[in-house]
């Protein structure tokens, strides 16, 4: 996998697709990211539909992805890496294991982006933010959804100028 530095585009060559934002959900299921990788899907009832994948490796880290469409248009790219010793359930959850997780989708940012962090915050939660001219990518560990997360946020002018 590679995030394009010019332009936020994720290429996965494994699959040949690039993933952006501003593409279509009719090109998405034309994939065989889709067809081979798709796990399921969640109406949110406003408009916005996620569509959620099997983990799939990328340099030695198992990664999933969770694409949210707005309509027709993918809108938001989410990603998260996996290992077998995360917890599976709110039984197994602890805040320790979700930093671990954190401090992994960091590592695996920084070893894919090549590049280390623009800016590494603590408050009010931790976050690790790789920016670039188009926008930037991130990561968090959000203690109100007691998650860890990855993402690309495009700037307002780089979204109408893609594809």
């Amino acid at each position: 996998m590679l995030i394009n530095s010019e332009n936020g585009v994720i290429e996965l060559e494994t699959f040949n697709i690039q993933l952006y934002r501003g593409m279509s959900l009719e090109q998405l299921k034309q994939t065989d990211f889709y067809k081979e990788q798709y796990h399921n899907m969640w109406d949110v009832k406003t408009g916005y539909f996620w569509y959620y994948f099997q983990p799939i490796e990328i340099k030695g880290y198992q990664i999933s992805f969770s694409l949210c469409f707005f309509g027709n248009q993918l809108d938001i790219i989410h990603m998260n890496t996996w290992e077998n010793g995360d917890a599976k359930d709110w039984n197994e959850w602890t805040e320790e294991k979700e930093m671990k997780v954190f401090h992994r989708n960091n590592t695996f940012l920084t070893k894919i982006l090549e590049i280390p962090p623009t800016q590494k915050k603590k408050n009010p939660y931790p976050s690790c933010t790789f920016k670039f001219p188009w926008g930037d990518v991130w990561s968090v560990y959000d203690p109100r959804s007691a998650s860890s997360l990855m993402g690309i946020n495009c700037n307002e002018e780089e979204k109408t100028n893609k594809k």
